[in-house]
């Protein structure tokens, strides 16, 4: 829907789009938390928290932004493909650690050729004009994600994953809100009037309103170790499948390269349900 919403349309204002994403998360939560005020609730920030989550809001607001701009001329199948890097490199940099247990070999073959595939995707479309084309905002993105979910493990431990997301919805949304009417995007955004006008609206809706569910799943059921295998599969199929969907122009070694990639991606992130990781579809991710 995301996609639809940003390339289809052609809604072209990542501030705009993501800070209706970030408004309606923030909603989403206050209702939550209204009505299940014994089993949902967020710990209160103090300035302590702010803190030391303050450069995770900034790098989550970052990959958001700069996600929308590359997933709105990315095909859907490189997307997904070079993202995976990021539970690659976490399974990799985990086996480093000698407190870890030792991942076994064929997870380390997978975590390389994700990596593998996934940069020469990047790398194949590097040339004169790459700082201006979406691929720079994908770099970015992967970037800005992959060090958000390395940083939070070491942030304060008292907030958990819903508090963390709770509160990089409301910072994303007030830094959005300027951000836009600096950039002139609010004023750009006024005028757009697509010829599906209700299709534009209903769009942007569904992909708030779900990717925010989605968000507060993951960090409910990470905690699963069938989490990660599940979350890539259904990747996987997404990556191989919006075609249907979307026109996608890829030659045969790109097509070969993300069947490779989203494949061996989805016994990756096995180990990822313990309580301190993110999960790969964490807010950032899902917010596209």
């Amino acid at each position: 829907m995301n996609k639809y919403v940003l390339s289809t349309l052609g809604f072209r204002y990542p501030t705009i789009f993501q800070g209706w994403q970030m408004l309606v998360g923030f909603i989403i939560f206050r209702i939550l938390i209204c009505l299940y005020k014994s089993s949902f609730s967020v710990i209160s920030l103090d300035r302590s928290g702010f803190i030391s989550l303050l450069p995770a809001f900034l790098f989550f607001t970052t990959s958001i932004i700069s996600g929308s701009k590359a997933l709105s001329s990315i095909p859907v199948p490189i997307f997904i493909s070079c993202y995976n890097i990021i539970p690659a490199l976490i399974s990799l940099l985990d086996f480093a650690v000698p407190s870890r247990p030792p991942i076994a070999p064929l997870q380390t073959v997978a975590s390389l050729l994700s990596i593998i595939t996934g940069s020469c995707l990047i790398i194949g479309q590097v040339g004169l004009t790459f700082n201006d084309s979406a691929y720079f905002w994908l770099v970015v993105g992967i970037i800005c994600t992959l060090a958000q979910t390395l940083y939070c493990r070491i942030a304060d431990a008292r907030y958990s994953s819903r508090d963390r997301l709770y509160y990089s919805f409301l910072f994303s949304l007030i830094t959005l809100a300027p951000a836009s009417v600096y950039l002139e995007e609010a004023f750009a955004a006024l005028s757009f009037h697509h010829d599906r006008q209700e299709m534009f609206v209903i769009g942007s809706m569904i992909s708030a309103v779900i990717g925010t569910a989605a968000s507060l799943y993951a960090t409910r059921l990470k905690q699963d170790e069938y989490f990660g295998p599940i979350c890539h599969l259904a990747l996987a199929v997404t990556a191989l499948l919006s075609p249907l969907l979307f026109a996608t122009e890829l030659v045969w070694w790109q097509w070969l390269l993300v069947s490779i990639n989203v494949i061996v991606t989805i016994p990756i992130p096995s180990h990822m349900g313990k309580e301190e990781e993110e999960p790969l579809l964490n807010g950032s991710v899902l917010s596209f």
